[in-house]
């Protein structure tokens, strides 16, 4: 993994719904992390690629100097993603028909969706108390990530990442049935790496989706 960083130049909705909070986390000597990630920042290049940062983001912007320039320090991404899109000439895209880019909107979504359908609340119920005890979906503790999607069904692209499991890449056909699954649903194919996944899913999607 790598890091990045470049100019930040903030739009009206950094404005009004995030730069208090940046100022806040920078003004005191006992940060507030919980806050911070409750933010849930993404960000998304050119090609439609949102990055995973297993390190996070923080932005340089303190109020005693707000006329400044702004930076943006990405850490913990992907090699791949230094690699393919920031090493190369000109920006290229990341997926092939039938697969596309998804929107921030989508992203929530189905990130949303995937919480649900595992089981993964932010306010356990009562209820809860009763069911904790169960089987677990296998992505019940991973972090996960939209990155795709397969525009002919429901099959998803996520980023999932759980420390010491190699399998960097999933596959999910989500149900929207809004809630949990039961029978280890939904049915979660695994890859190793975005390269794994590209040859041997994407590549041949291309394939049949031209035939």
């Amino acid at each position: 993994m790598g890091c990045l960083y470049g100019d930040f130049i903030p739009n009206e909705n950094y404005y009004k719904y995030v730069q208090k909070t940046v100022w806040d986390f920078w003004s005191t000597s006992k940060p507030d992390y919980h806050k911070w990630n409750a933010m849930k920042f993404n960000i998304q290049l050119d090609n439609g690629y949102f990055i995973f940062a297993a390190g996070g983001f923080t932005f340089d912007d303190i109020q005693e100097l707000q006329e400044e320039p702004k930076r943006i320090d990405i850490a913990g991404v992907d090699r791949h993603v230094i690699e393919d899109f920031f090493l190369q000439k000109e920006p290229r895209p990341f997926t092939k028909d039938p697969w596309e880019p998804i929107s921030i909107e989508q992203k929530i979504a189905f990130e949303n969706e995937l919480r649900k359908e595992i089981g993964i609340y932010q306010d356990k119920s009562f209820w809860d108390l009763f069911t904790s005890n169960k089987s677990q979906h296998i992505l019940a503790d991973f972090e996960i990530s939209a990155l795709c999607h397969d525009s002919r069904n429901d099959d998803v692209l996520f980023i999932t990442r759980k420390q010491n499991y190699n399998k960097q890449f999933a596959i999910i056909h989500l149900t929207w049935r809004g809630s949990k699954e039961i029978d280890n649903y939904p049915r979660v194919e695994f890859y190793d790496s975005f390269d794994d996944f590209k040859y041997n899913r994407m590549y041949p999607d291309k394939a049949e989706w031209e035939y």
